[in-house]
């Protein structure tokens, strides 16, 4: 299969660097884009390089200049030292020049115990201060200048330190997105979540959603704009609303794809179908699924749908014999947008309750879970213009207006009363005609 070319957004991203006549720090990148050592460790090590070769290193001092407590810089150290980049040697009194037990820190920008960075033919420079050493790669290449107000603030933790000095090190032309910021990092995608909306409540990230009717792609999209300085709320503000009209312009001016008619959001549903949709009848669309790392196992849910209801205190669905789902297909939908959508989802429904309420007999309640946070979120990201259900096509808009609205008790509602239907052909269009209804 051919590789899908990637679609190019409406507004590049932008990183809004300080113009840098002073104070500054030339980092090398070969730390900074391991995926070995964590954000954190990254930040750490960033901080570090920037200091003065007076600086006398300890623990107490490093956790002055931090915002991480003690046991998070040890830890952090640690990692450092696993992979490299920092060496710890005791000197006894005889050999201290104070003449107490003390450490000796060799901190080096490039390790070749990293293997998750390419092997350069490197040159080090090294500055020794009393009680360490600093082995800096000698910069003709291959390095990122960074703003020492970002190094030197205590106003955020190491790992968005480290989070920004990666941003901050990738070339231009590199397109940002939530799947690309978890490709670069040791984190998880939750973590990287979660720095994402740290440093947009910092002010050194924008984020502009454009709708669809403001892309030239015709669907939901993400701008990021990053500063090594950070912004105000009203700034902040202002570039959005500054964004958004470039991307108006740029549609506007030609540029745009032919938008989706938008006739079909006038349409009012006049005549809901039943509760409990006959099984004889079954939901005809066919509709493409998001795919993700957990398909195979949630194909289980289909597999088996008699699972998806505890027998112990809810009758089972009764299906003699059900193919197993397809793998769910990827071509149209934002990855950004899913992502956003998958959490908002998990919050509505209460995930984790879910997941328990669906654990029973040894299953996995929180697999079937996940598949039923996978066909809500299906039918709000979907490209199609609408969702036929029962014979009728509803709009995109109004289904997903209804599928955001649904809440755990609203789902375990409607697999309770599917569990008493037999013969569902169809469980998805199913369980999303009877939750439309429902909500």
């Amino acid at each position: 299969m051919d590789k899908k070319t990637k679609v190019k957004k409406t507004i590049p991203d932008t990183i809004c660097r300080v113009h840098r006549s002073g104070g500054y720090a030339v980092l090398s990148n070969c730390f900074v884009r391991s995926t070995n050592i964590g954000c954190d460790s990254i930040g750490l090590l960033g901080k570090i390089n920037d200091l003065p070769p007076t600086w006398n290193f300890t623990i107490a001092g490093l956790v002055a200049i931090c915002e991480d407590g003690e046991t998070a810089i040890k830890s952090q150290l640690a990692e450092l030292e696993q992979w490299g980049y920092v060496k710890k040697t005791l000197l006894m009194p005889n050999e201290s020049p104070t003449g107490r037990i003390s450490y000796l820190y060799d901190f080096y920008e490039y390790s070749e115990l990293d293997d998750s960075i390419p092997k350069y033919d490197i040159e080090m420079e090294t500055f020794t201060v009393d009680n360490a050493t600093l082995n800096r790669v000698k910069k003709d290449s291959n390095f990122t200048i960074i703003s020492a107000k970002l190094l030197r603030t205590n106003k955020i933790r190491n790992k968005l330190i480290g989070f920004m000095l990666k941003v901050l090190s990738l070339p231009n032309s590199w397109n940002f997105s939530m799947s690309g910021l978890k490709a670069i990092c040791k984190e998880g995608k939750t973590a990287v979540h979660n720095a994402v909306n740290k440093l947009i409540d910092k002010g050194y990230l924008v984020r502009t959603k454009l709708l669809s009717n403001e892309s030239v792609n015709n669907h939901f999209e993400y701008v990021y704009s990053f500063f090594d300085v950070p912004v105000s709320k009203e700034e902040a503000d202002e570039l959005e609303a500054e964004t958004r009209r470039k991307a108006i312009t740029i549609r506007e001016g030609g540029k745009a794809k032919a938008a989706v008619s938008s006739a079909a959001e006038k349409q009012k549903v006049e005549n809901p179908y039943l509760d409990t949709p006959p099984a004889e009848t079954p939901l005809s669309e066919i509709q493409g699924q998001y795919n993700n790392n957990n398909t195979k196992q949630k194909n289980q849910l289909l597999c088996d749908k008699s699972s998806i209801i505890p027998p112990a205190t809810k009758p089972t669905f009764n299906i003699p014999s059900v193919e197993k789902s397809a793998e769910r297909v990827t071509d149209g939908y934002n990855a950004e947008e899913v992502e956003y959508f998958t959490e908002v989802v998990r919050d509505n429904l209460d995930y984790w309750h879910l997941g328990d309420w669906l654990c029973q007999d040894g299953r996995d309640g929180y697999a079937e879970a996940d598949e039923i946070v996978g066909f809500i979120v299906d039918e709000i990201c979907s490209p199609l213009p609408y969702t036929t259900l029962r014979g009728q096509a509803f709009p995109r808009a109004v289904i997903q207006s209804k599928m955001l609205k649904a809440n755990i008790y609203m789902v375990e509602n409607v697999l309770e009363n599917m569990a008493k239907v037999d013969n569902i052909k169809d469980f998805r269009r199913y369980f999303i005609s009877s939750l439309y209804n429902e909500v």
